[in-house]
């Protein structure tokens, strides 16, 4: 008798158990609460991610961007399987922004019998500051050995906007030392291309470090290194084949007085004054700020490597 009631209660506290199992309530997780991608330069796609879990799911959890500009979002996978999710699954969102007025949207996730999981996404798309205008001169000053660069972002219009007449065109002008050219092959277009015309475009140079697929942008690097004194002209156009007015004008404007490192003082750089630097470098003395060739405040071999690097180039 004893055995038998035993049995029946081990049987009722397994079919208990088993009953509650089965009515637990399914569940999907996310480790975020919001997306948060702060902000992100117009152009150039950010990515994102979080994990997803889901318990006692009976489907599969949907994922969705919702909102006005949901397009310019992309959520990867776009489905879950309740397997996938016991386990844990990365999910990647992609912004792309292409233009600064994109608001914020939201990713929602469900699945048949589980509360729904809404996650906003917040962004800040925006330009960089430091922009180049069509027709407006850039201006640099420099000395012979001396080279001046600016960094600055390129907008193309779908249309032709006349200017403001009662608006002065901007002259800048500054005398930093060379801007380190970092360039990443993945955030550059085949769409944009620029050249140099004028009879002092030997004096300035200009390079494409970064250009949008999704908008019509790019970042440009200018660069004045005049080989002689005096005044230099020039003008950098730059293409975009995707822009309905796809060339943007920029004159160049560069004054040069002086000689950097010319330490015999005969005007011009050469060997001479190579061998004078690496002396002022060996045994510093009151020459030895002349030959600061990199402009960085100490005397070094970093001066020589790069004063050797500029006569190589003059050759």
């Amino acid at each position: 008798m004893k055995f038998r009631l035993l049995f029946l209660f081990a049987l009722l506290i397994t079919a208990a158990q088993g009953w509650a199992s089965g009515n637990e309530p399914a569940v999907i997780s996310a480790s975020v609460e919001t997306l948060d991608f702060g902000g992100v330069e117009v152009g150039y796609p950010v990515t994102k991610t979080f994990s997803v879990t889901g318990y006692n799911l009976s489907d599969n959890i949907s994922l969705e961007v919702t909102g006005r500009h949901s397009s310019y979002y992309k959520v990867t996978p776009s489905t879950i399987t309740p397997e996938q999710a016991a386990d844990g699954v990365t999910v990647s969102v992609k912004c792309s922004p292409s233009s600064n007025y994109i608001t914020n949207a939201s990713i929602q996730l469900t699945a048949s019998g589980a509360e729904d999981v809404i996650i906003p996404i917040a962004v800040d798309p925006y330009f960089p500051a430091e922009r180049f205008y069509d027709g407006t001169t850039e201006e640099f000053t420099a000395s012979v050995g001396q080279f001046v660069t600016r960094r600055g972002t390129i907008r193309f219009a779908d249309a032709q906007i006349p200017p403001d007449p009662g608006v002065t065109p901007v002259v800048r002008s500054n005398r930093n030392r060379m801007i380190v050219i970092d360039i990443d092959a993945s955030l550059l277009s085949p769409d944009y291309s620029l050249s140099i015309e004028g009879t002092d475009r030997s004096q300035f140079s200009a390079k494409i470090v970064k250009s949008s697929s999704i908008s019509k942008v790019c970042t440009v690097i200018i660069t004045y290194a005049p080989r002689f004194e005096g005044t230099h002209n020039a003008t950098l156009n730059v293409n975009c084949s995707r822009a309905g007015v796809p060339w943007v004008t920029i004159p160049l404007h560069g004054e040069c007085s002086g000689v950097l490192c010319d330490l015999d003082g005969n005007g011009v750089l050469d060997v001479t004054d190579l061998t004078h630097m690496i002396t002022a470098v060996l045994h510093p003395d009151g020459e030895s700020r002349q030959a600061d060739f990199n402009e960085d405040g100490v005397s070094d071999v970093d001066d020589v490597t790069e004063f050797i690097t500029f006569l190589l180039n003059e050759e």
